[in-house]
C-alpha cells in the first residue's frame, strides 16, 4: 500500500477537513510519541505526548500508530480511560519538512463514546496486580546492554531538547566494523561481551554530558550528548580501550562514528539519527578514519535521497522508468539476447541512471516495486517479439536480495510468463553472487522451483565480490557471468589471466555457459576469445539502449 504524501500546508487542510468528521484529528510521531503541530510558516512543534488524551500518561503498550508506521497499512484499536472508550484510526503517511526533508507520520482521526459501562473488551490498564515499574523498565531498557530501547531514546531525547531550549546538542550514531565476524568466529557469548563492553563505554560518554544513549539495533548506538561537552578524544579513547581488550591475530576491533550536530532542534529525533548515521556511512568501510561529521554536502545528498525515495511512487505509476537493452553477442558479433536495465526519464526529458538510485532505493526497501516492475516490461517485450522474427531473443532481468525477503519471486515471475503467454527459458533471471551467499539454502530452494518450471538463471557479477567457488556446487545455475573487474587485470597481470581462464573452464566442466561482461576494448575482446570465451556483453558491444534503439541496431537487418 502506497503512503500518501503531504507537505506541512497540505496536512494542515487535510486535519481542519478531518475535524469535522471526528472528534479529534490530529498528526503524530508514533516513534517519538509527540502531537506534531504545524506551525504558519510549515516549521513543526513536537512539545506534546501524543498518548495523553486517553491513559493518564502512561505510553501503549501496543500502539496502533506504531504499527501503521512500522507496515505503511492502516491499523485500528480502542483505548479504554476515563470512562470513555477513544475509537483511533492510524493512518501511514510521509510528511515534508520545510528544508525538503521527509519523514514517516500518521494521520489520526478519534472517535470518543461516553459513559461506557461495559468495556471488557477494551484494554485496561487498572491491573493492580501488574507490576509497572518493572514493566515500564524493561519495555524501556534494551535487556543484555541497559541502554535505552529505540522509542524511548527518542522520545527521551525530544524531551531533554524541550527541557533545554538554550542547549546547543550532538547527535552521534556508533557502528560496530565487522561485527558479525565475532559471532562467527568466537561465538555469541563473546559477540555479547563486545556489545555490552561498548555500550557501558558510550553511556560513560553520555552520562558525564548529562546525555542519553541507546541502542538502536544489533551493533548500532545513538549518543545525545550537549556540544559543550563533546570531546572527539573520547570517542577515539573507547577505540583504543576496546581495541586493546578484544583485537587478537584474526580480528581487530574498530568502530565507527557519524557526528550530526544539531542546527533544527524541531526535526525529528529519527531524522537527528538518520543524519549522524549519513556522516558514518563514508567512513564505514575504512580502516583507519572513524570519526565523520555530516556536512552540507552530506545535506544535500540526503535530500537527494528523499526526492528519489518520495518521487518513486509516482514515477512507477507514470511509467517514467524505462527498459533499456544491453545486447549480448557470440564470438562472432551475432547478438542473441540482451540485459534488461533501468532507466529513470523525469518528465522534463532529464535522465536519472542506475548508479543515483539503485542503492537509494534498496536501502529504502523499495527495490523489489522496481525489479518487478522491469520485469513486466521484460516480459511484455518478449510477447511483442514471439510471434516475429525476434522470437528466438531471450531478456536477462536482474532480481536482489530484497526481492526474496520482500516477495513470493516464484509467484510473481510465473503469473508474469502466465499472463504474456512467454516461454519461461526466454526471462532469464539474474541473481548477483552477494545475493546467493546470504542465504543459499533458501536461494537454492527457490531457483530449483524456477528452473522446473523452465526459468534459465544465471549468477551475476562473479568475482565482484567473495566469490565463493563452493556455492557453485550447491547453486545449480545455467550461466556464470563473470564479472568486468577481474577483465580490468588482465592485460597487466598474468595471474589474473590463469584465474578468469580456470573460472572460465570450470563453468563449462559443470555445465554451465559462460558470459564475460564488461568488455570495452577489441584487444580485451580477442584475449578472451583465446581463453574460450564465446559470450560477450560490456560498451565495446553497445551500451543500454532504449528497445526502438536496440530493435533498430540488431534485430531488424
Amino acid at each position: 500500500m502506497k503512503k500518501a504524501q503531504y507537505t506541512a500546508k497540505e496536512m494542515n487542510e487535510l486535519l481542519k477537513n478531518m475535524s469535522g468528521m471526528y472528534d479529534l484529528a490530529r498528526v503524530v510521531d508514533p516513534i517519538e510519541c509527540r502531537i506534531i503541530r504545524i506551525n504558519d510558516d510549515g516549521t513543526v512543534n513536537m512539545n506534546q505526548k501524543c498518548y495523553g488524551i486517553w491513559n493518564a500518561g502512561t505510553k501503549c503498550s501496543h500502539c496502533s500508530s506504531a504499527v501503521a508506521c512500522k507496515t505503511s497499512c492502516h491499523q485500528e484499536k480502542s483505548e479504554y480511560f476515563d470512562n470513555k472508550v477513544f475509537h483511533i484510526q492510524s493512518n501511514p503517511v510521509t510528511l515534508t519538512l520545510p528544508d525538503g526533508e521527509a519523514y514517516e507520520a500518521v494521520v489520526e482521526l478519534v472517535n470518543i463514546d461516553d459513559d461506557v459501562s461495559d468495556h471488557s473488551s477494551i484494554n485496561d490498564r487498572a491491573d493492580e496486580n501488574i507490576d509497572y515499574k518493572a514493566a515500564r523498565y524493561q519495555l524501556v531498557h534494551d535487556e543484555m546492554t541497559k541502554l535505552l530501547n529505540p522509542g524511548p531514546f527518542y522520545e527521551m531525547s525530544r524531551q531533554l531538547i524541550v527541557d533545554n531550549p538554550e542547549t546547543s546538542w550532538i547527535m552521534i550514531s556508533g557502528d560496530i566494523m565487522n561485527f558479525r565476524l565475532v559471532n562467527t568466529l568466537f561465538g555469541e557469548q563473546k559477540g555479547n561481551e563486545l556489545l555490552v563492553s561498548t555500550a557501558q563505554a558510550l553511556n560513560k560518554i553520555a552520562s558525564s554530558s548529562k546525555g542519553l544513549c541507546g541502542r538502536l539495533g544489533g551493533d548500532h548506538f545513538a549518543l545525545l550528548i550537549r556540544q559543550d561537552d563533546y570531546n572527539e578524544e573520547s570517542l577515539l579513547d573507547i577505540q583504543k580501550e576496546l581495541s586493546a581488550q578484544f583485537n587478537c591475530g584474526i580480528y581487530s576491533y574498530i568502530i565507527h562514528f557519524g557526528v550530526y550536530r544539531i542546527s533544527d532542534s524541531s526535526l525529528p529525533i529519527s531524522v537527528m539519527c538518520g543524519r549522524a548515521n549519513s556522516a558514518l556511512k563514508t567512513i564505514k568501510e575504512s580502516l583507519i578514519e572513524t570519526v565523520a561529521y555530516f556536512d552540507s554536502e552530506m545535506q544535500h545528498r540526503a535530500l537527494f535521497e528523499q526526492e528519489i525515495i518520495s518521487g518513486f511512487a509516482k514515477a512507477i505509476e507514470e511509467e517514467q522508468f524505462r527498459m533499456y537493452l544491453q545486447p549480448l553477442s557470440d564470438n562472432e558479433g551475432h547478438v542473441f539476447g540482451a540485459e534488461a536495465l533501468a532507466r529513470w526519464v523525469r518528465p522534463d526529458g532529464s535522465m536519472i541512471m542506475p548508479g543515483d538510485f539503485i542503492e537509494i532505493l534498496e536501502q529504502a526497501n523499495l527495490i523489489h516495486e522496481l525489479d518487478a516492475y522491469i520485469w513486466e516490461c521484460a516480459a511484455k517485450q518478449l510477447s511483442l517479439w514471439k510471434n516475429s522474427r525476434y522470437r528466438d531473443f531471450f531478456i536477462s532481468v536482474n532480481m536482489s536480495a530484497k526481492d526474496f525477503f520482500s516477495m513470493d519471486v516464484y509467484d510473481v515471475l510465473t503469473k508474469l510468463v502466465d499472463k504474456y503467454h512467454i516461454e519461461p527459458e526466454k526471462l532469464r533471471l539474474e541473481i548477483t553472487e552477494t545475493c546467493l551467499l546470504e542465504e543459499p539454502r533458501e536461494s537454492d530452494k527457490i531457483i530449483t522451483r524456477l528452473k522446473d518450471k523452465g526459468f534459465l538463471v544465471e549468477i551475476d557479477d562473479f568475482g565482484k565480490g567473495f566469490s565463493s567457488i563452493s556455492m557453485l556446487k550447491q547453486i545449480h545455475a545455467d550461466v556464470l557471468k563473470v564479472d568486468m573487474s577481474l577483465l580490468q587485470e588482465i592485460n597487466s597481470k598474468s595471474r589474473s589471466k590463469i584465474i578468469l581462464k580456470s573460472i572460465i573452464n570450470m563453468a563449462y566442466e559443470l555445465g554451465m555457459d559462460v558470459i564475460t561482461e564488461g568488455v570495452e576494448t577489441k584487444d580485451e575482446l580477442d584475449e578472451l576469445i583465446s581463453m574460450g570465451c564465446n559470450h560477450f556483453q560490456g560498451f565495446y558491444i553497445s551500451r543500454p539502449l532504449p528497445i526502438t534503439d536496440f530493435e533498430s541496431r540488431f534485430l531488424i537487418q
